[in-house]
């Protein structure tokens, strides 16, 4: 029924194309130059070849019928049912592409869906385990689920009431943790790298994990089963042990479930500005939940779905191809997710010398070498286009060594493969990539994110980590995203990072070096921007339909509220809010008046926007609570001066 329902929408649009170019009516006037809206009186970045601006785009059917000035577009493009919308002035970006997330596990974290454990104080987590469970009350199908627990940040370890150190630091998570305050719900919590897993003894019964498991790691120093000294779970589990328990939870095992997070991250993503999202790897199932979706209509926003490598053959099998654009250039399955490693975190990515902090263990590959370049060879041979995690300098180098032993290497340009995370990276590595014409795929606020646990990790070679500056100054256009719900969604705060290396200010106060992390590897703001639209584009060769505002392109853009390029202060770029998201020209969001309320809580409901002034909060992207957090530090430190 897919491959059908694909060759009769490519049919469709190719019979509209047809009667357009013949002069025949598709909706609004005959008169093909005549546009169903003008915008006037903006401040466009266009964010093309020159990054040129512009004062009003006219809208027809969708795309843009015409970018550049005021007059002109409502001299020549105005007819008599032409609506004008005045900008007074409001600045206009291009629609944002997130070019790495996971798209089902964003909507995941909404506090309807999943307790708040994101980069909380291990204190907090415990307790708000224990309030969800007597909320819910004991039984085996009662799950308490979340993710983004880091017994790495700087807040684990903190008093949740005085945010000082605890007289006695908190010991590494266990299942002995969650046993006494939740002992009778199975529990499952999600690292924030999402490559471990905390459960408690109720989870790990019913996920049929035991002490006996066979433990399918690639190296045995890097167990994806911890056990203690005396052999004993201690309810950490990673990599594809973590995977496979996953399913034994029921939030993701119905079709129900399921679209209620899509929704919920869709709506996150249009408030954001975000009109194009890469999902990075996902099962066929959900494949055809998410084809259903936009069939239908239910879903707007524009995804790029990149299949878990293993489910190619059953996707041919139905549509008989990788497929772009199908419904009006909603959704596209074109590309296959690989891992090749884990992550820093949790000392599972490949490194090709011992973790600093851990000597004996460079990581582990999840293939051997032979096994990656074969199971890139049979997802290239499909004719996906491949995109491999790798964030060791070893997982970077053996994914470089695939991709040319699958591909002429004359014609590796071409495929456009990428590496996701690319984040530790050798100098002569980075020269492979850019002589291939491999996109690096990248994530701006890994840096300031990771900065207090990489050096540990890495010793010197955390100078090889995370190297944008260096990356574009060699030629790569690289590709941003967030790895959401890994990292915060908002791409203002993807930018603010790439920008200034600095943490966000509406966490707990940084301990960010002097200038940022390895300040000589900032990128500008106009690269930070083409990373999340004219060269997020080109990582899923969508140059032709989007990432600029150019005549012919879907009239995907942003409204928002302060001209990107000319505020002086860095800080300002976290603080941008969205006032508008349209998608094909449809308004598909427009920031209510009163969706900020008098107690600083976000309308939109999700974990990281909750209120400023809880001794819970760690992290945020509600724009106007970062300018609430900042007041309220400066307000204290002014304080603190005074009582000096």
């Amino acid at each position: 029924m897919r491959r059908k329902d694909w060759i009769l929408g490519a049919g469709m649009a190719l019979m509209i194309f047809v009667l357009m170019a013949g002069g025949c009516v598709v909706g609004g006037s005959d008169d093909l130059t005549i546009a169903d809206t003008i915008y006037v009186n903006g401040n466009i970045y266009t964010v093309d070849d020159e990054f040129s601006k512009a004062t009003a785009i006219a809208v027809r059917g969708g795309r843009l019928l015409y970018v550049g000035d005021t007059d002109t577009a409502s001299r020549d493009y105005r007819g008599a049912d032409t609506t004008v919308v005045d900008l007074e002035g409001k600045t206009v970006i291009p629609g944002i592409i997130e070019n790495h997330l996971h798209f089902q596990s964003t909507g995941m974290m909404d506090p309807d869906i999943t307790i708040d454990t994101n980069w909380q104080l291990k204190a907090t987590i415990l307790k708000n385990v224990g309030d969800k469970a007597g909320e819910l009350g004991p039984g085996d199908d009662k799950w308490i689920y979340s993710f983004g627990w880091n017994e790495e940040s700087p807040y684990w370890g903190l008093d949740p009431f005085t945010f000082e150190p605890l007289d006695e630091p908190p010991s590494p998570p266990t299942k002995s943790d969650l046993d006494d305050v939740a002992p009778d719900n199975p529990v499952f919590l999600e690292r924030t790298d999402g490559h471990s897993a905390w459960l408690n003894s109720k989870a790990l019964e019913l996920c049929e994990i035991t002490k006996d498991t066979p433990d399918p790691t690639t190296d045995p120093s890097t167990p994806w089963i911890v056990k203690d000294a005396r052999g004993e779970l201690t309810g950490i589990i990673k990599e594809a042990v973590m995977a496979s328990a996953r399913t034994y939870v029921p939030l993701f095992g119905t079709e129900e479930g399921k679209m209620t997070m899509y929704k919920k991250a869709e709506e996150k993503f249009l408030s954001l500005g975000l009109t194009t999202v890469v999902d990075a790897g996902i099962g066929y199932a959900d494949v055809k939940i998410l084809d259903d979706a936009y069939r239908d209509g239910t879903l707007k926003v524009r995804a790029y779905e990149m299949l878990s490598a293993g489910d190619e053959a059953e996707f041919i099998g139905d549509y008989g191809k990788p497929v772009k654009d199908l419904y009006g250039g909603r959704f596209s399955v074109n590309a296959v997710k690989i891992y090749a490693d884990g992550s820093l975190g949790s000392r599972t990515a490949w490194l090709l010398e011992d973790y600093s902090d851990d000597q004996g263990n460079t990581g582990a590959g999840i293939y051997t070498s032979d096994q990656l370049k074969a199971v890139v060879k049979t997802a290239s041979d499909y004719g996906f286009q491949v995109g491999t995690h790798a964030i060791g300098d070893r997982a970077v180098r053996e994914v470089i060594d695939a991709y040319e032993d699958a591909v002429a290497v004359e014609k590796l340009p071409e495929r456009r493969f990428r590496i996701e995370h690319y984040s530790v990276v050798q100098p002569d590595d980075l020269e492979r990539v850019i002589e291939r014409g491999i996109i690096p795929s990248i994530q701006g606020y890994f840096a300031p994110s990771d900065h207090t646990m990489a050096p540990a990790r890495l010793g010197e070679r955390a100078a090889l980590a995370y190297t944008w500056r260096t990356m574009i100054d060699e030629g790569a256009k690289i590709a941003n995203g967030s790895d959401s719900p890994v990292e915060n969604v908002s791409p203002f705060r993807g930018i603010y990072a790439a920008v200034t290396r600095q943490t966000a200010v509406d966490t707990l106060p940084p301990n960010d070096p002097e200038g940022g992390w390895y300040p000589d590897e900032k990128i500008t703001r106009e690269e930070a921007l083409r990373s999340y639209t004219s060269w997020g584009a080109l990582a899923i060769f969508a140059e032709d339909d989007r990432g600029s505002l150019e005549a012919g392109k879907y009239a995907d853009f942003v409204v928002i509220d302060r001209d990107y390029m000319e505020f002086e202060d860095d800080a300002e770029l976290q603080d941008i809010t969205v006032l508008q998201t349209y998608l094909g020209g449809e308004l598909v969001y427009n920031r209510p008046d009163d969706s900020i309320v008098s107690d600083g809580i976000a309308g939109s409901g999700f974990s990281a926007g909750k209120r400023i002034g809880h001794p819970f909060q760690i992290r945020g992207d509600c724009p106007d609570c970062v300018r609430a957090a900042r007041s309220a530090r400066l307000a204290n430190l002014v304080s603190s001066a005074k009582a000096q």
